[in-house]
Parts: structure tokens; C-alpha cells; sequence
């Protein structure tokens, strides 16, 4: 064979290490690797049964989902933020301070930290109101009691709890002092209230990153608080669990609270990172409220990853006001289950509030 002369393998070598050097730019084009991702998605889409798993819905799981993973649905993404030093303590009861009166909006309210919109709609013949919240900070959900203490039975109004804790928007929890005997695993803002494991109750925890974890009739749930007692925040025991993992679930017809009537019922979802719904569904005039199937099906329909059920009937309760800086409260909405019925006094509300401080308001 002839010997090649040096000026081609001098030229063949240069060659070599251009191709070399430009194989990372080609392999990483955005065709090609959105290509091999949707492949890789096709790919491994079913479960063990053959099922297909929703990767639109499947974005986020509480309990072992990694941060880099998350396909994060907001209200505006991106436009919120917060200083460190703003955030609020999650271990009290520290009152947020007010909001801005430059905030409301016709529908809600928004300024750096929070956002809120608010909407009703009828769906199959139910009044249905609707809260879109997105903040930028874990401790911005909240909850406050009606007592000074979380063992206290005291209660107040769902507005009044709210106007003591300058709330952006509040809502009913689940009312946990009309239960003092049963065996229930509740925590308000880091402090146990009880810590029992219940198997005919749903639970809900909210962790300190603002996310919910829910198990059913406790299965699980004496592990995880075990693991992570130290991440509790709150901790409700009223339930159903309508929503889990990005699935609506179907309601034991044999659960607590008349699932399968038609009544006035609450809940509140999370539909992304530090993304929620409040739902409060009107009734039971003409049969218009809701079962907790439809319930299921509503928060779903909103886009809920995990959702939960709160109390109902009289004690289901949606408040937000305005007029704190001008020392004139008033209603900017107040939706009630029974809107017939007087106000009813409760041991505690769930809420949403603003970090930014009242000197910094432009």
C-alpha cells in the first residue's frame, strides 16, 4: 500500500477534530434532544397495568417529587418575588401585614408577592365560586385560630378571624374544635394540636415549602409525620381527599359529611409550586350544591394536583376585604355555602396574605 503523504494526514487529523469538537452543539439542538425526550416520555407512559399516565397533570408529587423536575403552572408565572427577610415565621401566629390599597383589582388583588383572582361560575347548575391564588413565599399560607391558644374551643366569625389577621383572602378550615374527643391528627401554624392516625379520615398536611401531602384514611400517614415532623405546618382531618397526584379520586359512598348529597362544601387544592385554588360551592337551594363526587370533579377540572375537602354546610365561608389602611374594613367578597343562613362561628380559617411591609408602599 503507498505511504499517504503528510500534508493529507495533517489534513485528515484537522478534519477529525472539527467533527470531534462539533458533535456536542449538534447532539444538543433543540429538535433533536425534544425528539429523544418525547420518545423517552412514550416510552416509559404506562404503568404496570398499561395505563397511560398524564405527563401534563403528572408534573408535581408532593411526597417525592425533585424541584428540577417541576413543570410549574402559576397565575403570571414568574412576576412575583419577595425579599428573605420578609418572610413570616411558621411556627405562629404572626399577624402579615396589610394589604396595599393599590392592590385590588375589579377581581382580586395583586402586588409583588401575591395574586389573586377571583371568579363564580355555574357549572351543571351549581354556583360555584372560585379563588386563583399565587404567592412567592411557603409562609404565606396560613392559618389563624379563633382562640389564643390551638387547644382553645373558642370561636369567631370566618370574617372577623380574617380581619384580625389582615388576610388577603380567607376561608373556612375544618373547624376542628366541634371534634374535641375524636382521634385526629391536626396542626395549626406548627403546633400539634392532636397527632392520632384515623382510619376512616382522609388527611391533609402542608409542609414548609407550601406543599400538600394527602393520605388516605391514614395510610402512610404515621411514617411520614414520623420522617418529616419537623416539616409540618398544618395538618387537617376532615377530608375527602378528592385529588391525588394529579387523579380525581372516587369517594368512598360511605364517607363522612353525606357525600353523596347535594350541599354547600369547601376546598382548597394546590394546582403547581406555591399555586392554589380555594373553591366554595353554593347550595342546597334547588338542589343546587354539590356532592363530594362533583366536588372531585371541579377541582380536577381546575387543574388541581392534590385537593382536599373542607367543612360544609354552614361552616363553608370565602371573605376577602379591604379598607385596612384606611381603618374602614368593608367586603370586597364574602361568599357563604347557605347564602340564607347567618353567619357561623368557627374555630379557624385558612388564608393567604402579603409580605410586603406597609413602609415600603409606593
Amino acid at each position: 500500500m503507498t505511504e499517504m503523504k503528510l500534508p493529507v494526514r495533517i489534513l485528515i487529523a484537522l478534519l477529525c477534530a472539527v467533527v470531534i469538537l462539533a458533535m456536542p452543539f449538534v447532539l444538543s439542538g433543540p429538535n433533536l434532544l425534544d425528539h429523544t425526550k418525547q420518545q423517552l416520555m412514550n416510552e416509559d407512559s404506562e404503568d404496570e397495568e398499561g395505563e397511560e399516565i398524564d405527563f401534563g397533570r403528572l408534573f408535581f408529587s408532593t411526597a417525592y417529587a425533585e424541584e428540577d423536575d417541576l413543570d410549574v403552572v402559576s397565575v403570571n408565572e414568574g412576576e412575583l418575588v419577595s425579599q428573605p427577610d420578609w418572610a413570616l415565621p411558621q411556627d405562629d401566629f404572626t399577624v402579615p401585614p396589610m394589604p396595599n390599597p393599590a392592590g385590588y383589582t375589579e377581581n382580586g388583588y395583586a402586588d409583588e408577592t401575591i395574586q389573586v383572582m377571583v371568579e363564580s361560575r355555574e357549572i351543571d347548575g351549581m354556583t360555584v365560586h372560585i379563588a386563583n391564588v399565587k404567592i412567592s413565599d411557603p409562609s404565606q399560607l396560613r392559618t389563624a385560630i379563633a382562640g389564643k391558644k390551638v387547644s382553645s374551643d373558642k370561636t369567631a366569625a370566618v370574617a372577623a378571624m380574617a380581619k384580625a389577621n389582615n388576610t388577603v383572602i380567607a376561608m373556612n378550615g375544618d373547624y376542628y374544635g366541634q371534634l374535641p374527643e375524636k382521634k385526629l391528627f391536626e396542626f395549626r401554624m406548627g403546633q400539634k394540636i392532636r397527632s392520632k392516625t384515623n382510619k376512616i379520615k382522609d388527611t391533609l398536611i402542608i409542609d414548609k415549602d407550601g406543599d400538600f401531602h394527602l393520605f388516605v384514611k391514614s395510610k402512610g400517614l404515621a411514617d411520614f409525620a414520623k420522617q418529616n415532623k419537623d416539616e409540618i405546618v398544618n395538618a387537617f382531618m376532615f377530608g375527602p381527599a378528592l385529588v391525588i397526584d394529579g387523579e380525581i379520586q372516587k369517594i368512598d359512598s360511605e364517607y363522612a359529611y353525606a357525600p353523596v348529597y347535594k350541599n354547600p362544601r369547601s376546598a382548597i387544592g394546590q394546582t403547581g409550586k406555591l399555586s392554589y385554588v380555594m373553591v366554595l360551592v353554593e347550595g342546597p337551594e334547588d338542589n343546587s350544591g354539590a356532592t363530594q363526587q362533583e366536588m372531585a370533579q371541579i377541582m380536577y377540572d381546575l387543574g388541581c394536583v392534590q385537593a382536599y375537602n373542607l367543612d360544609g354546610g354552614n361552616t363553608a365561608e370565602m371573605v376577602m376585604l379591604e379598607g385596612y389602611a384606611e381603618g374602614n374594613i368593608t367586603e370586597k367578597f364574602h361568599f357563604k355555602g347557605r347564602t340564607e343562613a347567618g353567619t357561623r362561628g368557627q374555630t379557624d380559617i385558612i388564608y393567604f396574605a402579603t409580605l410586603v411591609p406597609e413602609n415600603t408602599w409606593q
